[in-house]
C-alpha cells in the first residue's frame, strides 16, 4: 500500500498535521496571493475526495492543478491510516469532525439512494467534512460585521424611506419578471393571483401587499407559490437563524470574495437575521455543492428553495422597517 501522508508532503512540502488526515501546508499558488498569507490559510485533506483548499482566491489555478495531482497519485493504489481511536481509515472513507468514519460503501449506498454518481456523492461528503474543519477560521478570515456592511455598501440605502427601499429593490429584477409579494399564506387559491404581478405593476402599487417575496420570478398567471411555477430569473438567498448578524456576514463575504458569487443586496429583516441575495449557481451540481458547505456553516436550508418566502424590503415588521443595508451599484 502507498503512504498517503508522504505523497501529500511530496506535493505540498512540509505539512503541519492537525489530524491524521488533515493539516496546514504552504499554498501551491502562494505567489499569487494579493493579501497577507497566514499559517492556517491553506489546508490539505486526504480523506474522501483528497483536496487542498486555500482561503485566498487568486491562487485557484495552482491549487486546482495540485488537487489533480494529489487525487491522481492517491488514487493509484489503495491506502490505509490507523487513527488514534483505533479505527482504520481507507482510501475513499470520509472522516467527520466528530471522529466518525463514514465508510466508502456507505457513501456509495447514499449515492444510489439519492440518484447521484458515486464520485459526486463522495465530493459532497468531503465538502461537508472540510467545511466543519475550516468553519472556525472562516469567521475570522472573512469577518464582515453588520457595521462594516453598512459602511461598505456601494450605494447608501439604509436610511431611505419604505417606498424608496421597495422600488430600489425592484430594480434588481429584469423588467419582464413576474414577482410574488404577500404574506406566507397568500398562495394557492385563484384570488391569490393578485400577489403575482409584473415588476411594472409593483412599481405602481408599492409595498402594501405583504411582508414577503421569493428569490425567483414566477410564470405569468400563477396563483400558487411553488417550484413548479418558477420561471426566469433566480436569486439564491442566504440567511441563518443560528448565526449572529456579525457572524453571518463572514459567510456572505466568503461567497463574494472567495467563491466570486455576485452579491446584489443584503436585507435587514427587522428581526435577528440578515438576508443576502446572490446570483443563483449556474447548474444543479454547483448548487448542491454550495449548499452542502453552507449548511455546515449554519445557514438555513429552507431558504435554498426558490419558492420559499423571504423578507421584502420596504415592508414593516412589528413597527420596524425591513430595509436594504447593502446594495450593488
Amino acid at each position: 500500500m502507498i503512504d498517503s501522508r508522504q505523497i501529500a508532503v511530496s506535493i505540498f512540502g512540509p505539512i503541519d498535521w492537525e489530524t491524521e488526515v488533515s493539516g496546514f501546508c504552504r499554498c501551491p499558488g502562494e505567489a499569487q496571493h494579493t493579501g497577507p498569507t497566514g499559517k492556517k490559510d491553506c489546508r490539505v485533506f486526504l480523506d474522501g475526495a483528497p483536496s487542498c483548499w486555500c482561503f485566498h482566491s487568486h491562487c485557484g489555478p495552482a491549487v486546482a492543478e495540485a488537487n489533480r495531482r494529489l487525487r491522481r497519485e492517491l488514487g493509484a493504489a489503495p491506502w490505509e491510516l490507523r487513527l488514534p481511536s483505533g479505527q482504520v481509515l481507507r482510501s475513499g472513507d470520509v472522516l467527520q469532525a466528530g471522529g466518525l468514519v463514514v465508510p466508502r460503501e456507505v457513501v456509495k449506498a447514499r449515492a444510489k439512494a439519492e440518484g447521484r454518481e458515486a464520485g459526486e456523492q463522495l465530493l459532497l461528503e468531503s465538502l461537508r467534512a472540510a467545511a466543519e474543519r475550516f468553519r472556525p477560521e472562516l469567521f475570522d478570515f472573512f469577518r464582515w460585521p453588520m457595521g462594516q456592511i453598512l459602511e461598505d455598501s456601494p450605494l447608501l440605502v439604509a436610511e431611505r424611506d419604505a417606498d424608496d427601499q421597495f422600488r430600489t429593490w425592484l430594480k434588481l429584477w429584469p423588467a419582464c419578471s413576474t414577482v410574488w409579494i404577500g404574506d406566507v399564506y397568500s398562495s394557492g387559491k385563484p384570488e391569490h393571483r393578485t400577489h403575482f404581478r409584473p415588476i411594472s405593476e409593483w412599481y405602481q402599487i408599492g409595498p402594501v401587499m405583504g411582508n414577503y417575496t421569493c428569490g425567483s420570478s414566477f410564470k405569468p398567471g400563477s396563483c400558487r407559490r411553488s417550484n413548479e411555477n418558477l420561471n426566469g430569473h433566480r436569486f439564491l438567498v442566504i440567511e441563518s437563524d443560528s448565526l449572529t448578524r456579525d457572524e453571518v456576514g463572514a459567510v456572505f463575504a466568503y461567497l463574494r470574495r472567495r467563491l466570486h458569487y455576485d452579491l446584489h443586496c443584503i436585507i435587514d429583516t427587522a428581526g435577528k437575521s440578515l438576508h443576502a441575495w446572490f446570483d443563483a449557481p449556474r447548474n444543479k451540481v454547483f448548487e448542491n455543492r454550495l449548499k452542502a458547505g453552507l449548511q455546515v456553516f449554519g445557514c438555513d436550508p429552507k431558504v435554498f428553495t426558490y419558492s420559499q418566502p423571504v423578507r421584502v424590503p420596504g415592508a414593516w415588521r412589528d413597527g420596524k422597517l425591513q430595509r436594504l443595508i447593502w446594495l450593488r451599484e
